[in-house]
């Protein structure tokens, strides 16, 4: 009969034969893909040629239907104002003058703004527009019914 060791020896070997052969085939399609891999590219565009966005279309753009010194309930241009007599609710802040415009957000209840458009009149009401002085995105239109002018003093 043979000998254990020389049997175990002989399995060992085989395994480690195996195990080589495995490793080495995994090998070769490892860097088969990698050689067929696509390499990235850099192309560089002159700075004359880079397209951007149109900021253009951010930019709020103050209007008016009345002479530029109009004040409706003590609210003008430049002015501080606040958020009032909403109970609590808070006053719908829209993309634009009237009240089926989209409602871009929630101002609160004596929350303060800067008067930076307006007046307009539309649905039987003046509006405003205001911008938070903290954060320009912050903006829209909103009713004069709600909007009380802030001491400066």
């Amino acid at each position: 009969m043979l000998n254990k060791k020389v049997v175990i020896g002989a399995i060992v070997v085989a395994f480690v034969i195996l195990l080589y052969l495995f490793l080495l085939l995994n090998g070769i399609t490892y860097q088969q893909q990698v050689t067929a891999t696509e390499k990235a590219s850099l192309e560089i565009i002159p700075a004359g040629q880079i397209p951007t966005a149109d900021t253009s279309l951010l930019v709020i753009t103050p209007t008016s239907t009345l002479p530029p010194q109009a004040e409706v309930n003590g609210v003008t241009l430049q002015k501080f104002i606040k958020i009032e007599g909403t109970g609590g609710v808070g006053l719908r802040i829209r993309r634009n003058p009237g009240v089926e415009a989209e409602v871009v957000f929630l101002a609160n209840e004596s929350e303060v703004f800067i008067v930076i458009g307006g007046p307009e009149e539309k649905d039987g009401m003046y509006w405003w527009q205001l911008s938070t002085p903290y954060d320009e995105s912050r903006s829209g239109w909103a009713s004069a019914d709600y909007l009380v002018a802030v001491n400066e003093d």
